[in-house]
């Protein structure tokens, strides 16, 4: 299962069961159901990028978090500098929001959408595809069904992650790139080479299981593999400290409260929705907080940007 991808080849790692990314975004998922009532957005699947960090992250769940998942996306797509007839490629669009902001950002360039789950392709197009220029396919990441040089911009966030094998994605991106192109990848990675040794931990398994992924990138791997791939680095942004670190703080602060009888009750005056929280469920909600945190020591909120530079004319 390892031996033929690229970080994944040590004969230590486990198998696991097969990744079923449905369960990630679904109401069997204790950390889904708990932002889906802080107005998570479900046409959007990001973390989102916050304004308040460090102790004041838990104001974020006073604010509307859908704000915050569309600001990530026009953050990320700012480092792309998409122009007015580009063609772009967002790869593992989820149910296709994040393509409609492209769409309306930029509205004479030609934008597709590609998930590999058909369902998601469905809400995408019954929610956006009524738009020119604007349309939603099927399809694997890892087995891009375009032509070579087919776009000149492609984008991939929060969701790489979830891939089985990054460098084949790496390379079919470069692929379907025009010189000249650039490539988005927002995604998480562990910090250094050695920090995979904690993907295995307890903690982390639970993370794993949660998020549906076999492993991370390193930082470095991202750069070696994109490099081998024919990527130019044109910048890594650590992004921890807008994402990752304030969706922490808000779980842990619902967490605490959803763990003590005069907090609950606080939740469910601000929010009725939280009645349909078992114990368990705040049990539960508890131990993934602390699971995460874990995970978040050893690795990074990270938005690469890559650049498929043009070949120089021969003489």
């Amino acid at each position: 299962m390892f031996a033929d991808r690229p970080g994944l080849a040590r004969a230590d790692h486990e198998r696991i069961a097969p990744l079923n990314v449905k369960t990630s975004y679904d109401g069997s998922n204790v950390v889904f159901r708990m932002l889906r009532l802080e107005t998570w957005g479900p046409a959007l699947m990001n973390l989102g990028y916050h304004h308040f960090r460090g102790p004041l992250a838990f104001l974020n769940g006073m604010l509307n978090l859908e704000l915050a998942q569309r600001r990530l996306v026009v953050q990320s797509v700012g480092l792309l500098n998409v122009g007015r007839r580009h063609e772009v490629l967002d790869v593992a669009c989820g149910r296709g929001k994040s393509s409609f902001i492209v769409h309306c950002l930029f509205p004479e360039a030609t934008i597709v959408g590609l998930d590999l789950l058909q369902d998601n392709v469905h809400v995408a197009r019954t929610l956006f595809d009524h738009a020119h220029n604007l349309s939603y396919v099927c399809g694997d990441a890892a087995h891009i069904d375009f032509p070579d040089e087919s776009f000149d911009r492609v984008m991939c966030l929060e969701a790489a992650f979830h891939f089985p094998d990054r460098g084949r994605f790496l390379r079919e991106a470069f692929r379907v790139l025009r010189p000249g192109g650039r490539l988005i990848v927002v995604d998480f990675a562990w910090n250094t080479d050695a920090d995979r040794s904690h993907r295995d931990d307890p903690e982390t398994r639970l993370v794993r299981e949660i998020w549906q992924w076999d492993d991370f990138f390193s930082v470095p791997e991202y750069e070696r593999v994109a490099g081998d791939s024919g990527f130019h680095m044109r910048s890594s942004c650590d992004w921890s400290h807008r994402v990752t670190g304030p969706i922490q703080g808000l779980f842990r602060c619902l967490s605490k409260l959803g763990n003590t009888r005069w907090g609950r009750r606080l939740l469910m005056w601000r929010n009725p929705l939280y009645r349909s929280f078992s114990d368990a469920d705040w049990e539960a909600a508890a131990g993934a907080v602390a699971a995460h945190a874990h995970v978040q020591r050893y690795s990074k909120y990270m938005a690469f940007l890559f650049e498929k530079r043009c070949q120089p004319c021969e003489v």
